[in-house]
């Protein structure tokens, strides 16, 4: 038999046991009953800020611009303001692979938010590279691209680069509603969509010029 001593010491850290299981238990019960309110803060991410032009051997130049929530006519007629080396810019058309490697390469070493390109939605589910020297293309109209949403089509000879996110069915976002193509959403290095407005919830965090005849 234990000392009386013994027991008692046994007695009480079976006590303080018990003691610690039902804080633990109330405090997990807390938790569930009353859990603390989301985080509604905006997301925060490392832009590059505007870079340096960066020339493609044998080919065009290009240069990123930050400029935050700019809307897409903001963005063309800016674009058409700047020169390089005697080259009038406009706003990237992308139009085939190796020029989106090149310009992921070396643009963009790290995921950037929602980027402004020179494409357009011209006609519902039309979509056409409408600056830079496509833009002459189709009588005037402008490169053809792609036809259709998400299972759409590329012409013979054209480059589409799309997020499963791009078109979106009903909401803010609707196919309907959004006339611009971006590189970026949910910092996806793809083609995306954008309203072209500057609507903050964007996410617009610049655009890209090209620099070319």
């Amino acid at each position: 038999m234990l000392p009386a001593s013994t027991m008692t010491l046994l007695r009480r850290a079976a006590i303080l046991l018990w003691v610690a299981a039902c804080i633990g238990v109330i405090f997990l019960a807390w938790k569930i009953l009353f859990p603390p309110p989301p985080d509604t803060t905006p997301q925060k991410f490392p832009e590059p800020g505007t870079t340096a032009v960066i020339e493609r051997p044998g080919g065009h130049a290009y240069q990123y611009v930050a400029a935050p929530n700019i809307t897409w006519e903001a963005a063309r007629a800016a674009a058409a303001k700047m020169r390089h080396k005697g080259r009038g810019g406009y706003l990237a058309t992308i139009t085939d692979e190796a020029e989106f490697r090149f310009v992921m390469e070396k643009l963009f070493p790290a995921d950037n938010d929602v980027t402004l390109l020179g494409g357009r939605q011209t006609a519902p589910n039309e979509w056409r590279w409408v600056t830079g020297p496509e833009a002459a293309m189709d009588g005037g109209k402008g490169r053809l691209f792609w036809t259709g949403m998400e299972k759409g089509s590329a012409p013979e000879g054209a480059y589409a680069n799309w997020m499963y996110t791009a078109f979106q069915h009903g909401g803010k976002w609707d196919v309907p509603n959004v006339c611009c193509v971006t590189l970026f959403s949910y910092r996806k290095r793809q083609f995306s969509t954008s309203l072209g407005n500057g609507d903050p919830e964007e996410g617009v965090a610049g655009y890209l010029v090209e620099f070319g005849d």
